[in-house]
């Protein structure tokens, strides 16, 4: 039986890297992890983790993700670098262990853009503490929306340029109205 880590590896300087679990590993370098032997901290307990969605159609998808049971270390690391987070490239990792819990290969799964981070420390119960992390990740495409709807009327107009009076004609015109181009010969 192998068990599955997920990385996660946000490019800021320097760079974070976290992993699913309570200890920290070593990870191998390849095309996405340019270092030899990288430090994953352990990031506690994935509380939820959705399906990585592709951009089809022009839908751009976002997750949040929420690690539960973060070290003080992996929490300091977030709530000090949360100014460098904001837009950074996240890129999303599992790495596959064998029976003796050996890294055998890692497949990066998607490349997502973060932003800033939701925070909890609390005071558990019998003086604990409990402290989770929240991210939300999207594509490149999550922000962007398309322009609203331009009306081309005299008030419109007139409201980005008072003595404009390009549209004050607008009005004559409707759906089953043509017009030729060029001066109009009436008065």
């Amino acid at each position: 039986m192998s068990a599955r880590i997920l990385l996660t590896r946000f490019a800021t300087d320097p760079v974070a890297r976290v992993c699913s679990g309570v200890n920290p590993v070593l990870i191998p370098a390849d095309a996405i992890e340019t270092t030899a032997n990288a430090k994953y901290l352990g990031g506690g307990k994935l509380v939820d983790l959705p399906d990585l969605d592709q951009l089809i159609n022009g839908t751009a998808a976002r997750i949040d993700v929420t690690v539960s049971g973060v070290s003080a270390a992996t929490l300091a690391l977030f709530s000090g670098e949360s100014d460098s987070l904001q837009g950074c490239t996240v890129d999303v990792g599992i790495a596959y262990q064998d029976d003796a819990w050996q890294i055998t290969s890692v497949e990066w799964v998607g490349q997502l853009r973060c932003d800033t981070p939701s925070i909890q420390d609390q005071a558990g119960q019998s003086g604990g503490r409990t402290r989770s992390i929240s991210l939300s990740l999207g594509t490149d495409f999550t922000d962007r929306s398309r322009a609203p709807s331009a009306f081309f009327t005299d008030s419109d107009q007139r409201r980005r340029s008072p003595d404009d009076q390009i549209f004050d004609h607008v009005a004559n015109y409707n759906s089953g109205t043509s017009r030729a181009f060029g001066p109009s010969d009436a008065k």
